[in-house]
């Protein structure tokens, strides 16, 4: 009885019964350090993917902000009539012969926002062109292209503007967009 026992064990299908059970714990092992890695390899990618997302967001949207900004202050630069005062964060225009209409471009660096002001017969209508704008700079020139601050007639024809915006992504990663431009006022004597 004692032989059949053995023999029973000793046969290759009761050796391979018995060394199958052992390997299942190894298996499950490896397989499940593979899946954990693969899961934190997608985790890691996930969380690169979100924050380039937000990133190229942040850049197409203070790029648009920037460009609706440079385009409406050319159009009303181009269109004044006259530069009454100039400094390196705000410049003002006469923008009709009578002197009823006033525009005035306005930089607060504590706020860090661009506003264009415009004083139609005692009434002002304040607009934020720009945002998170972390430096802006007005610089005036003549027609020779030499630097001024005359706004006497004959003196200041060129505004020169330039700025730089920076916004946080998710808290920590910086984006910065800036935009440089010389405007010519058009009707500037």
């Amino acid at each position: 009885m004692k032989l059949e026992k053995y023999q029973r064990y000793g046969t290759a299908s009761g050796r391979r019964k018995r060394s199958c059970g052992g390997w299942v714990l190894a298996e499950a092992v490896v397989s499940s350090a593979i899946g954990l890695t693969f899961l934190v390899a997608l985790t890691g990618i996930f969380m690169s993917s979100t924050l380039s997302f937000a990133e190229i967001g942040n850049y197409t949207s203070m790029d648009r902000t920037s460009r609706n900004a440079l385009d409406r202050m050319t159009t009303s630069i181009r269109n004044a009539k006259v530069l009454t005062q100039f400094g390196p964060a705000e410049v003002v225009f006469k923008y009709d012969t009578a002197g009823t209409t006033n525009l005035t471009y306005r930089y607060d660096a504590a706020a860090k926002v661009l506003t264009e002001e415009w004083k139609v017969a005692g009434n002002t209508t304040v607009t934020t062109l720009l945002t998170d704008c972390a430096k802006l700079t007005f610089s005036l020139f003549n027609r020779e292209m030499a630097a001024t601050s005359d706004v006497s007639p004959g003196q200041g024809k060129i505004i020169s503007v330039d700025w730089q915006c920076v916004r946080k992504t998710l808290g920590r990663t910086e984006t910065e967009d800036m935009q440089q431009a010389q405007i010519v006022i058009r009707n500037q004597p």
